[in-house]
């Protein structure tokens, strides 16, 4: 699981932005929605431009390094922030597998190159590499001595090249890293197309996805369980592409994409990553319900929460989920200059299952 992270100098994050992940309390509701000791499922609030997109695409970063799969390409020339004189942005995960405390930590100064990273166990330094100065790198990582490492790009991770070229078990770190950093997904609305980062690479057609997994009849279901009446069925079209089609009381038929809502297109992108949830370690859901009724937003919260094995953050501008039935207050967190901090470390309040969290939030009783 993802314990801690820390950010500096990218994109709109000027001064170091630390997101702790460990800052849990003992509440008697919503139980599962931690585990160690650990948010598993966050949600995240802040105005307009406090960060909360940054926030998506810097924890995604580490992908763009540790796997061959969908990156972030939108305003590359803004990578770094652009009002420090530094272009280096720093990077700082802090994972839990089992009972070890792993450290991976980076620098860059745009999205493919490094100039540093180390990796860390319990405290003790295993791996450190400066791209720029070779002078005291080091690897202790078993396999690793005879491993030429010396004069590596620097577009090529040490950790990834250590992990492709040398027998890491299970049980070692790098695997359970690179295995966890496998399963990160972070993706948008449809507002510009299915647009995503981590976990593979390419994109498909949403009808396709549906189609090719048999799954026609259950998003059926599913849609009609968000309040959506459609009758759908496989429709051929003059171009011989088949897509999802919508069919009316009169036996026509139209592609369901084509007259569908904001919303109802955006539960269509939902359903097609679901159908991968029970593969993913981490997902990522930039501004999650923009289109969602509050009652279909509730709905959806509580399938991705269902899943035991990801952790999940969702970003949202939507205060009716800060009910003790949804969420926690050491689950949920506001972003602003301060950090990203969870309400429960924002309230000298004891905060109990009968309390209104919405009504305290809007009351400013957490700040930001």
């Amino acid at each position: 699981m993802l314990k801690r992270f820390e950010v500096e100098n990218y994109k709109g994050f000027k001064n170091r932005m630390v997101w702790d992940l460990s800052q849990t309390k003992s509440y008697s509701f919503c139980k599962p929605l931690t585990r160690n000791h650990i948010s598993k499922n966050c949600i995240v609030y802040g105005k307009n431009a406090s960060g909360k997109t940054s926030l998506c695409t810097a924890v995604m970063d580490i992908t763009t390094h540790l796997l061959d799969a969908e990156k972030d390409l939108t305003l590359p020339h803004m990578y770094t922030y652009i009002g420090n004189d530094s272009d280096e942005a720093s990077f700082k995960y802090v994972f839990l597998f089992g009972k070890k405390t792993v450290s991976y930590e980076y620098r860059k100064n745009n999205l493919r190159e490094l100039l540093f990273e180390a990796l860390s166990i319990d405290g003790k330094e295993l791996v450190r590499h400066d791209f720029l100065d070779e002078t005291n790198n080091f690897s202790r990582i078993p396999g690793t001595k005879n491993l030429r490492t010396k004069g590596l790009p620097r577009f090529l991770s040490i950790i990834k090249y250590i992990y492709n070229n040398t027998i890491q078990d299970n049980g070692s770190v790098i695997a359970q890293m690179v295995d966890f950093v496998k399963g990160m997904l972070c993706f948008r609305s449809l507002r510009e197309a299915n647009q995503y980062i981590g976990y593979k690479l390419g994109g498909e057609k949403l009808d396709s996805i549906i189609l090719r997994n048999g799954k026609l009849d259950d998003f059926n279901a599913f849609l009609q369980d968000m309040g959506l009446n459609y009758s759908l069925a496989p429709l051929k079209l003059s171009s011989g592409q088949t897509v999802i089609g919508a069919i009316f009381d009169n036996h026509k038929a139209i592609s369901l994409l084509e007259i569908a809502s904001s919303g109802t297109k955006t539960l269509t992108l939902f359903y097609c990553w679901f159908l991968e949830f029970d593969k993913l370690t981490f997902v990522i859901i930039d501004e999650f319900d923009a289109y969602y009724h509050h009652e279909v937003s509730r709905k959806i919260l509580d399938i991705i929460n269902s899943f035991e094995g990801m952790q999940s953050m969702v970003t949202t501008h939507n205060v009716t989920l800060l009910d003790t039935d949804v969420t926690r207050p050491d689950c949920a967190y506001i972003i602003d200059d301060t950090g990203v901090r969870n309400l429960s470390s924002r309230t000298s309040k004891e905060i109990r299952k009968n309390h209104n969290i919405e009504k305290l939030y809007r009351e400013g009783e957490f700040g930001g």
